[in-house]
């Protein structure tokens, strides 16, 4: 017994802080957002999950899935998949407006502003240690959850002077096979580029796609480093 004890002993707490690490790296997880407006006082909520790999990380809801690969050379290609149609629209990096961060998009809070929260609190450890951080930014405060050694959010409160938005993490899950045959379900969808759309206007899916504006020439930003809800026209029904 006593070897089995001492090998134990050996695997310090970093290193199963890195184990864990790597052990999430293919994650499923359930989000609730909550948005409360100062001039409404009707919360309106969705639900959305979010999906990972080493190289991809996706967003999907009821009807859309982003998703963003990360390119050898680092750039980020997004895709955006209409589920109900099984049809995709592809992206080129270069038509990528805003600068996007990848870590925001495999974690829904990016490292660069994690790194400029403040740690207020902490508890647990190991795989579960959480760790609590805020900034105040202008008349901006975020609160954020988040489970380190995961590169998991827990939960996120952003509160403005104009309303509130909280992100709340429902379920998990880090199987791999799973996440993966995800991904490979997407892949197999009919895609078209972006850039040959106006070639394709005879096309049904595309010309109603056109027609709802969702294909406009500002390629994906679908969710800022905030966790700000996907653009496009589906979500007004909820009032």
């Amino acid at each position: 017994m006593k070897l089995v004890i001492l090998s134990l002993a050996l695997l310090s707490p970093l290193a199963s802080a890195a184990q864990c690490t790597i052990d999430s790296q293919y994650m499923q997880a359930s989000y609730k957002v909550s948005q409360q407006h100062e001039v409404d006082t009707a919360v309106h909520t969705q639900q959305f999950t979010l999906w990972r790999t080493l190289s991809q990380a996706a967003q999907q809801d009821e009807q859309l899935v982003e998703v963003w690969q990360q390119l050898s050379n680092q750039q980020l290609r997004p895709i955006r998949y209409f589920v109900q149609d099984k049809r995709g629209i592809e992206y080129q990096p270069s038509e990528v407006k805003a600068k996007q961060n990848f870590s925001s998009k495999q974690q829904l809070v990016s490292d660069e502003l994690l790194a400029k929260m403040t740690l207020q609190s902490e508890r647990g450890e190991g795989c579960d240690k959480v760790q609590k951080y805020s900034l105040k930014q202008a008349d901006t405060t975020i609160e954020v959850s988040w489970v380190v050694n995961k590169k998991l959010l827990e939960s996120m409160h952003i509160t403005k002077p104009t309303g509130s938005q909280t992100i709340i993490l429902q379920s998990v899950s880090f199987d791999k096979q799973t996440v993966q045959q995800q991904f490979a379900v997407w892949d197999n969808y009919q895609t078209t580029d972006y850039a040959d759309i106006g070639d394709n206007e005879s096309d049904p899916f595309l010309a109603k796609m056109i027609n709802l504006g969702f294909i406009e020439h500002s390629a994906p930003g679908f969710y800022d480093t905030n966790g700000k809800t996907l653009k496009g026209g589906h979500h007004h029904s909820h009032h």
